[in-house]
This record gives structure tokens, sequence and C-alpha cells, in this order.
């Protein structure tokens, strides 16, 4: 295993991820509903900055311990900055869906096949650029939801977007952003109305490293989103069969730090009903987390169990289960934070009776990849769903790899 080298860089995706967990078709106490929307007829969602919103936003940054501020990727010269913090416009955050109302987290082109009209959908969330005399500092993401919870406010934006934005020529003619990609924070592509038409504008190009070059139509972004996902499929396929045989991962002291410090990181300016919200009884619990054992996360593909490269694992303290998260290998063997989820899961799984047997997760459907626990017992695997509606809890119903593979093809 070669050593991590690059961990803290990594450390801010899996906020998104965590971010991304509580993502689902809801209202906002600031909108009427949410709005499908499509090319031709979209329009801006504006956040009305109200007082309360401007101090979670100022407030987020200046109690962000100044040990994390590597890991959203902020230059902090002096403690001077952190006075004259002024906000700049908010830029509502956007999914492409297809007609049958299901998300396109990812690139995903056969998904987007299933629907004969694709659109979008407004997320209740917003990228908020943080700005100090002028200079900017980084992009905010504040999101609303009728949970009950304060608004949610993370770090946002990767690949230095916040400095090349501010500079961008055509940024007072943006609408929007689409996310399409987990990593990307909502800031794949700007939406841009100019003579009144809508652009897409793809934000930061892989490939050539430029930002803001490419402008497409709509029927345009989709095209080359499926160009992408035909060259991400290629490349994941070679992926998988070079990590096929690591599925045992060494828990290192920086892998352990990396994902324990950002937990702590994601959590430790939350107030108290939030924390309260997360089921976190006191913040003193954050000053005392461990991890439980790494399970190994699985797919079906070619009706093949595939593993994927990612491990989820439970974050306790005090022997009580807070959070899932997860870690991930990539194709240089370097170890990055993957995601995770509250401490709804978390406890189904600690609670649940036959933890010890318990060899891996598949993932059919959800982002984190647990809707069914692999256990093997009497030298057999046995899937099971990891959550049953009537019980919340594992299910008892026992299926084979076959039998899964059956149902999803129903």
């Amino acid at each position: 295993m070669k050593k991590l080298t690059n961990y803290k860089l990594q450390v801010t995706r899996i906020a998104f991820c965590f971010l991304l967990s509580a993502f689902c078709i809801i209202t906002n106490a600031q909108t009427e509903k949410n709005i499908i929307l499509d090319s031709a007829t979209i329009q801006q969602n504006e956040l009305k900055m109200t007082p309360e919103i401007e101090e979670a936003a100022i407030m987020w940054l200046k109690n962000l311990p100044e040990r994390a501020y590597s890991d959203y990727g902020i230059e902090i010269k002096d403690q001077a900055q952190l006075e004259n913090l002024h906000l700049g416009k908010p830029i509502p955050w956007y999914f492409i869906v297809n007609d049958k109302l299901e998300t396109v987290l990812t690139f995903n082109a056969s998904r987007m096949a299933e629907g004969k009209t694709l659109s979008l959908q407004f997320i209740n969330t917003w990228n908020i650029p943080v700005m100090s005399d002028g200079e900017p500092i980084l992009f905010e993401i504040f999101k609303f939801s009728d949970y009950g919870r304060d608004p949610y406010v993370d770090g946002g934006g990767i690949n230095n977007t916040i400095e090349h934005f501010h500079n961008y020529e055509h940024k007072d003619s943006i609408i929007g952003s689409v996310g399409v990609t987990p990593l990307s924070r909502g800031m794949d592509y700007l939406i841009i109305k100019k003579e009144n038409k809508v652009f897409f504008v793809e934000v930061y190009d892989e490939i050539t490293g430029e930002y803001f070059k490419t402008e497409y139509s709509f029927s345009e972004l989709i095209n080359h989103i499926k160009e992408l996902e035909l060259r991400r499929k290629e490349a994941q396929m070679r992926y998988y069969a070079q990590i096929a045989d690591k599925t045992e991962l060494e828990m290192t002291p920086e892998i352990t730090e990396m994902l324990l410090s950002q937990v702590y990181s994601s959590h430790i300016n939350d107030s108290d009903k939030s924390l309260s919200d997360w089921g976190i009884k006191d913040r003193a619990q954050l000053e005392n987390l461990h991890l439980g054992k790494p399970i190994p996360v699985y797919r079906i593909i070619n009706e093949n169990l595939t593993f994927i490269g990612k491990w989820n694992m439970l974050v306790m303290s005090e022997d009580e289960p807070l959070f899932m998260t997860s870690v991930a290998i990539d194709d240089a063997e370097q170890y990055r934070c993957a995601g995770g989820g509250g401490a709804g899961m978390a406890e189904i799984i600690h609670n649940y009776e036959n933890k010890e047997l318990l060899i891996g997760f598949l993932g059919v459907k959800s982002v984190h990849g647990w809707d069914y626990l692999i256990i093997r017992k009497d030298n057999k695997d046995i899937f099971v769903k990891s959550y049953e509606d009537a019980t919340g809890k594992v299910s008892k119903t026992k299926y084979s790899l076959n039998e899964i593979i059956n149902l999803l093809k129903k």
C-alpha cells in the first residue's frame, strides 16, 4: 500500500456527500414549491438575503478552525480578512431530471434515456460567493429544508473555481448552476442568460485545464454528458479490474485521521439544535470519535458482484453510532473520503443482530451503496435489504445473488 500523501486535499469532498445524503424532493420556506424547469422557460430562484442568512454565512467561516482552512482550499492572509467579509450574489443549484423525476446525480446516459423529457429541478440550495475587501475567499453552500434544522452551511467549490469565477466576464449573467458530478458541489456548468437565450457553460475542463471556455445549448449539454458517460464507463471497468483483489483495507493512521478530522470539521460549527438533529448529545462526543470496521462496497455489473474500491464504516463516540462514513481508493492507490450518512443508517447497522457476519454492502440505487447488506453464513453469501419500511430495521427476508439479479430485471 502506498503512503497517503494528499488526504487533506481530498477531505473537502466528503462534505458534499454528507450534504447529498439529505437531498430529496422537498419544499423551501422561501419558495412555493419545487418547480420543474426546462432550458427554454428557466426561471431564476432568488434567495432573500436576510440578516440571519448573512450572519450564518459569515459566522460559519469565522468559526471554522484554522486547521481546516486547507481542507476547503481557503487562504486567509491575516485575521483582518475575517472582519471584512461580505457575500456575493447567490447562485441557485439545479439537477438534471428525467420525466420520472429521477435525478441524474452522476453521468448516467442510461437513466437519461429512460425519460422522454429532461429538465432542470431546483434543489433548494445555493452557492454563495464569500469575499473580503473585494477578494474572493470561497463558495459557501446554503441548503434549506423543512426538517426543522438550521440552514445547512458548508464550504464549496473545487479546482480554485472561486478565483476564476471572480474574473469571469459573464458572471453578472449567471442565473444558476448545474450539478452533475458529486465532487463538483453543483458547479459543473453555469447557466447563463444572454440576449434572452440560455447557455450552459462548462466550469472546468479536466482535459485542457480551462475554465468557462465551452458553451452548450441544453440538447448539446445532454449529448456532451452522454459522451462523457461512455468514456467514464470504459475507465471505470479498467479501474474495477485493477482493484478487484484489494477488498481488505488496512486502516492506517493517515486514513483514520482523514476521516475523523472531516467529520469533526463538518459538525463542530453546528448549532446545538443541529447537533441534536444529527443525534449528537453534546459537543464532547465530537472529541471522542472512533471508527468501526471498514466494509467493502459492491455493485452488480454484467451480473457479477463487483468491488468498486470503496468501504463504508461506522463513526462512533463512546460506543454509540453517530454517522456512516466512507473511504475510496483511486487508480493511483491513493485514498480519499467518499461520502457518508447520518445517524439513521449508522444505528440500524450497529443494532443489526448479524452485524458480526457482515462482509459487504451492495449498492443498487442509493448514492452511498448500502441498499443491501451482505452477510456470510455457513459459507454462503446472503443478501438482505438494509432498511425495511415496515420495521425501520434490516429486513428479515434473505436473497441469493441470482435472486437479487432477477429482482433488478423486473
